[in-house]
């Protein structure tokens, strides 16, 4: 079972809010609605087994986004993220905060790629979020 967190500054309607989702379809219209906006759209697994991916967020701000994946294992949390390994090295603000220009993605539809997989699978591949 997987519950669904959005948030959006405060300017903009409506702010924020969370519901359980079992369709991808509510995801998308969700990931759509933020997709040249800003905002964070969280997935988290819940009622699941305490080791392994526990939820899959993407930040937005004006057509570039932050992803990152928090999951458990034995002895600790860790989060996996996007590594885009040919941008430059120069920090770009995104919602506020600084972040690598290598974490960015600009490619919209390579988040849905990882959201929809997040949400049939309960995880997204190494070979994108390392």
């Amino acid at each position: 079972m997987l519950r669904l967190s959005w948030a959006t500054p405060l300017n903009v309607s409506p702010s924020g809010g969370s519901a359980i989702v079992e369709d991808w379809e509510s995801i998308k219209l969700r990931l759509d609605y933020m997709k040249n906006s800003l905002g964070t759209v969280t997935l988290t697994v819940i009622g699941g087994a305490r080791l392994g991916p526990m939820s899959l967020q993407v930040i937005a701000d004006s057509g570039v986004y932050v992803v990152t994946l928090l999951e458990s294992d034995e002895n600790d949390t860790n989060v996996r993220a996007y590594t885009h390994p040919t941008a430059g090295g120069e920090r770009v603000c995104v919602l506020g905060d600084y972040w690598d220009a290598r974490d960015l993605i600009s490619d919209f539809d390579l988040v849905l790629m990882m959201f929809k997989e997040f949400f049939q699978t309960g995880d997204v591949s190494r070979q994108l979020l390392n």
